[in-house]
């Protein structure tokens, strides 16, 4: 009768151990304390394979297939939302036209997301706090700062009414941008672009010194050695593209993420998340859920 019990405390323990366990936590966990053993993935923009870029249906399609991190872009109305769009206009991605610094936000509401193929959808460009209520908790966000720094209190505003700093992390090639973000979200995690340069990689560390480390896209950049040494001296994670032609290239043949593999590095941002996080899992890169 004893070992019954135990046997049922042990399915009930393993059970809730299970429930417990979830993607959000995983890529909080690998990207915080980075191992050789595990490779997140990063999506560009949303699932905009199968919706609007920078859409709330891609983020919560990513969120669907548990990816680990959704790359959205950041950048201000006149009216001083932050909203979700990659370009200064909204031409290319909605049925409207216009800068966004110089719409309001209920103005740019009236328009529809195009999808990638150029064709009106039922989709609006999304503020930053729908995104965070939708998201927080279960997907980590890499918003891209595409605003002038003035506006970087909007941004933190919003955060901190969403409660989200937990569930975000911001990008920034210049480190000016980012100390400045520390004055409003001093505990916030950051990332910049670093290359293969020992000062570059000196001066970034003593300006910002950032929790994670993006990577340029030349081969240099993306040097093994240099890899291994922001990995191990400053304790940090990298970050690199599969943007372009390595994604292409996967598409055709899986085997060539392999190239990230073999060079250590700790996050693939890619338009084709689904493929890399499908061929991550059968490497034994990636936990499955």
């Amino acid at each position: 009768m004893r070992y019954k019990i135990l046997i049922v405390f042990l399915l009930i323990f393993e059970c809730c151990k299970a429930q417990s366990f979830n993607s959000f936590d995983y890529a909080k966990q690998h990207l915080l304390d980075p191992s050789p053993a595990v490779i997140l993935v990063a999506s560009h923009r949303g699932m905009h394979i199968n919706y609007p870029e920078n859409s709330i249906a891609a983020i919560q399609d990513a969120i669907d297939h548990h990816i680990d991190i959704v790359e959205i872009d950041v950048q201000i109305t006149r009216d001083g939302i932050p909203v979700l769009m990659h370009d200064e206009e909204i031409d290319r991605t909605t049925t409207g036209s216009g800068k966004v610094k110089k719409m309001n936000y209920a103005e740019i509401c009236e328009f529809r997301l195009l999808d990638k193929n150029g064709r009106e959808t039922e989709f609006y460009v999304p503020s930053l706090a729908e995104v965070l209520e939708l998201s927080k908790n279960k997907i980590l966000l890499d918003i891209d700062l595409k605003l002038k720094t003035r506006y970087l209190k909007n941004v933190a505003q919003v955060i901190e009414e969403q409660q989200a700093l937990n569930s975000v992390f911001f990008y920034h090639g210049k480190h000016s941008v980012l100390k400045k973000l520390e004055k409003y979200l001093p505990s916030a995690m950051r990332m910049t672009k670093v290359s293969a340069n020992r000062r570059a990689v000196k001066r970034a560390m003593l300006k910002v010194d950032p929790e994670i480390v993006h990577l340029g896209k030349s081969e240099k950049d993306r040097d093994p050695v240099f890899i291994k040494n922001v990995q191990e001296y400053y304790r940090k994670p990298v970050f690199a593209n599969a943007l372009g032609k390595l994604d292409v290239e996967a598409e055709k043949n899986p085997d060539t993420l392999n190239y990230f593999i073999d060079k250590g590095i700790n996050v693939i941002q890619t338009d084709r998340p689904d493929l890399v996080l499908e061929y991550l899992i059968a490497r034994g890169k990636h936990f499955k859920f």
